[in-house]
């Protein structure tokens, strides 16, 4: 009788580490899996049942949603410009009161363009290392994991030196 109830209890005890290792929320490209079935990035309000891990996600996505828009823009400059480098440059044309054709070579603004697209681009990372990790908050939130206090150093630049921070 004994040796039934401790198969029970075995058996109980498997079923719901299983049921409990199905139920976890991941994300396989760019697809939300919930219970083995896969969700559209756009009904997340079905998979997320946690509001602390619906909140997270709706960072992850205004973040990245400013990154892309940050990083098309500034990849669009860059390759503008360095196909006005690539050109050369505009060449004016002007004919003078004689009819003699006069070639001149203005100013390339293309670098211009590249520097803009690259700052563009630099703005765009923060947001996209932002969404990534309230991407995984969310995730882990919704599955029971405990967000831990991770303090942390970082090295910063202070006017005209470096300081070395420590945040939390």
């Amino acid at each position: 009788m004994e040796n039934k109830n401790i198969a029970k209890a075995v058996l109980f005890c498997l079923l719901a580490i299983s049921q409990a290792a199905f139920s976890q929320v991941s994300l396989s490209r760019n697809k939300l899996i919930k219970d083995g079935q896969p969700y559209k990035a756009s009904q997340y309000k079905e998979v997320f049942q946690n509001e602390q891990a619906l909140m997270y996600y709706k960072k992850y996505r205004t973040n990245n949603t400013v990154s892309q828009i940050f990083g098309a823009l500034g990849g669009g400059c860059m390759g503008y410009g360095l196909v006005k480098v690539l050109d050369g440059g505009e060449k004016l044309v002007s004919v003078d009161q004689y009819g003699v054709a006069h070639t001149e070579k203005t100013k390339n603004e293309g670098w211009s363009m590249v520097g803009i697209g690259a700052g563009l681009v630099a703005i765009a990372i923060p947001f996209a290392i932002s969404s990534k990790k309230n991407l995984n908050k969310a995730i882990d939130t919704e599955n029971g994991k405990e967000i831990a206090f991770q303090p942390y150093f970082k090295l910063e630049n202070a006017g005209t030196g470096l300081a070395l921070s420590y945040n939390f």
